[in-house]
């Protein structure tokens, strides 16, 4: 089989590579996935490593998913058995396979954001502290976390949230111990605290993967690197692919450093540059790299056009008024390019912050255009999913956390004096609270409110066998979705909506996870454990909404969500100082110049870039100056157009005439 066929010779020799370290550094649009793919199918089928010795460590499971489809595709059986998954997803096979050795039940349950909040606001309660209320939540575990994982910066002023977390980090660690649960950040602290304390472990691991490759490596932080550091000890043989100037995620722990470092961490590393671009125009890349080479600290690398070629057609700036001119000049420039021939799915308007987004949509919905925001909030932050799947945890994985969630929803007669009740006899009997609901005579509880605890613990371990007990012609999701309307659940979402209208939407909410459900079974068996492993996957989750149908509407993003998507046309709105670089998000002027790299590489044929001479701040319209990394790029790069709009050619003058002329003789026959 030909591993080599139509890849380029940087391309070439990095699928050649079989042993050792390797840095591979892939610039935009370099086909990155294409050379991660041959060659972890060119180990396999030249023998250097079979597929289940082969570790992928990416960023999202879409990503894993791609690589493994490819290379199945082209080597069918023998590609069975490579292991392909984010970081999160690798702690938890781990985790998993030792639990006995990490201390945790084989069912252990996993806990998200909003459930690490309700256990810290419960933890909060119990602090003799006069203000506790008026804490974040989100800001307290975001610190929480750095602490526990070594994140956290040790000469910061000592306020009232380090006051707190010095006092709730431990006691949050004990908490989701006593619950039998690991949360996002413990599937990464605990795996390494488990190699630590068995090394006989860590060697069964090093020995199970001879060969690890990471990708998006630039978006690693320190304890993933440990991670990395951990499994190949034994032999080195690490590949990895990543972007330096594409490394936008400091704010979140990403570390720059991980991969300018790699060469000189890794003995006789080898390091490859891939910059030929498949994606963008010359002239595009062009003022990509005039930007990105004000950057002093990268491995120097400059992305040449490979595919496109030269247009002939420069990057346009737009110097607009205020900011509603500037959503006015978006709406145009889509008008312009639709009469072009261009479909509203081949535009992308990037910006640095939401607040911006809100504009901009505001002006598309007026000149009822179709968009779509990425980045917004996902299906499974929707109340409904979170209930759905706390009753699924509780059935598969129990712990206290999801119990909680569902004791009283739908609500069946257990109020806030019975769980009140039910706490205090866990504490005085030091047992937990599950073992309290069973024990609710002895905690005082009446009985009509008992039985209604016996019923739920009847069906909570009955669910997963109901929902496999499907009748001819319909399946799981739809068997789940009916034993939740059976109990009252569908009442319970009418009740709490505030009309008709937004209840059949939350219980749409509802049927989608049924068929999220039958899609994830798809071939497997239909047994407990696939509706476990779906549990799991739900909870690991990144991207479970990503496969949209692929609708013409416009995209609208933050640079950020930009990150690996290409468009024909980006409009780049917004490059003014304060916004890019950012005055309160972005303190590292190097990240929010990289960020900038992002945005204008999205770009295939077209880029057009906007700024504003004035803007509202506070409420008040203010002068703004120019985005240095404007003024970084040499003018004959781009064209300047100072009055906000391009000059007019004859025919489309006639057109906006007639057009006018139309609407004029429409309005009098009326």
């Amino acid at each position: 089989m030909d591993w080599y066929k139509g890849l380029n010779p940087e391309q070439q020799k990095a699928v050649k590579h079989s042993f050792g370290p390797l840095l591979i550094l892939a610039g935009a649009g370099s086909g990155k996935t294409t050379v991660l793919v041959s060659r972890t199918g060119r180990l396999i089928s030249e023998r250097v490593a079979r597929a289940q010795e082969i570790c992928v460590l990416t960023f999202t499971n879409k990503a894993a998913r791609e690589l493994k489809h490819r290379v199945g595709v082209k080597l069918g059986n023998a590609g069975q058995g490579l292991w392909a998954g984010t970081f999160h997803s690798f702690g938890l096979q781990i985790l998993r396979r030792f639990h006995k050795a990490a201390g945790l039940s084989p069912y252990f349950g996993i806990v998200d954001q909003s459930d690490c909040n309700a256990i810290l606001k419960d933890l909060i309660k119990d602090i003799k502290n006069s203000g506790k209320d008026k804490f974040d939540l989100d800001k307290i575990l975001s610190m929480i976390n750095d602490k526990r994982t070594g994140l956290a910066h040790a000469n910061e002023a000592f306020d009232e949230y380090h006051e707190m977390v010095e006092i709730l980090t431990p006691k949050f660690s004990k908490r989701l111990e006593h619950l039998g649960v690991v949360d996002f950040e413990g599937l990464l602290i605990k795996p390494l605290i488990l190699f630590k304390e068995n090394p006989e472990i860590l060697e069964k691991v090093q020995g199970m993967f001879t060969q690890v490759m990471v990708d998006e490596f630039q978006d690693t932080n320190r304890m993933q690197m440990d991670l990395i550091h951990q499994i190949v000890k034994g032999h080195n043989n690490l590949t990895v692919v990543g972007d330096d100037d594409q490394s936008i995620y400091g704010w979140r722990g990403a570390e720059v450093k991980n991969i300018l470092n790699f060469p000189k961490e890794f003995k006789n590393c080898e390091v490859i540059k891939l910059e030929r671009n498949y994606r963008s125009s010359a002239e595009i890349l062009a003022v990509a790299n005039a930007a990105i080479s004000k950057n002093k600290n990268r491995h120097g690398k400059i992305l040449r056009a490979e595919a496109a070629q030269a247009t002939g057609e420069l990057p346009e700036l737009f110097i607009l008024d205020r900011e509603e001119d500037e959503c006015e000049f978006v709406v145009q420039e889509i008008n312009h390019f639709q009469r072009q021939g261009h479909k509203l799915k081949d535009f992308a308007i990037l910006y640095r912050s939401n607040t911006q987004g809100g504009l901009i949509e505001s002006s598309l919905r007026r000149a009822n255009i179709a968009y779509n925001i990425s980045g917004g909030t996902s299906i499974f932050d929707r109340r409904e999913i979170k209930d759905l799947m706390a009753y699924l945890k509780q059935a598969l994985a129990p712990n206290e956390v999801s119990l909680r969630r569902i004791i009283n929803v739908p609500s069946r007669g257990i109020g806030d004096t019975t769980i009140e009740k039910l706490s205090e006899f866990a504490i005085s009997k030091r047992i937990n609270f599950m073992d309290a609901c069973r024990l609710w005579r002895d905690a005082g509880v009446q009985e009509k409110a008992g039985e209604s605890i016996d019923n739920l613990m009847k069906f909570i371990e009955e669910l997963p066998n109901k929902i496999l007990d499907f009748s001819v012609g319909s399946t799981p999701g739809a068997k789940m979705v009916e034993i939740f309307s059976d109990i009252g659940y569908r009442e319970f979402v009418f009740a709490s909506a505030a009309d008709p209208t937004s209840a059949e939407k939350k219980w749409q909410v509802v049927e989608i996870l049924g068929r999220i459900l039958d899609s994830f079974l798809g071939r497997r068996a239909y047994d407990v454990e696939s509706i476990k492993s779906f549990v799991d996957a739900m909870l690991l989750r990144d991207d479970m909404n990503e496969d949209k149908e692929d609708k013409d509407q416009v995209q609208l993003m933050t640079l950020h969500a930009s990150k690996g998507l290409e468009f024909p046309i980006v409009i780049l709105a917004g490059l003014e100082e304060d916004l890019l670089p950012h005055k309160n998000l972005g303190s590292d002027i190097d990240e929010e110049r990289r960020l900038f790299y992002v945005g204008v590489t999205r770009a295939k044929k077209k880029l057009v870039m906007s700024r504003c001479q004035q803007r509202k701040k506070n409420g008040v319209v203010r002068p703004v100056t120019p985005s240095r990394f404007l003024l970084e790029i040499p003018k004959e790069l781009y064209k300047e157009f100072p009055l906000g709009a391009r000059p007019v050619s004859g025919q489309e003058r006639d057109d906006l005439v007639a057009s006018f002329l139309s609407k004029l003789d429409s309005k009098i026959t009326k």
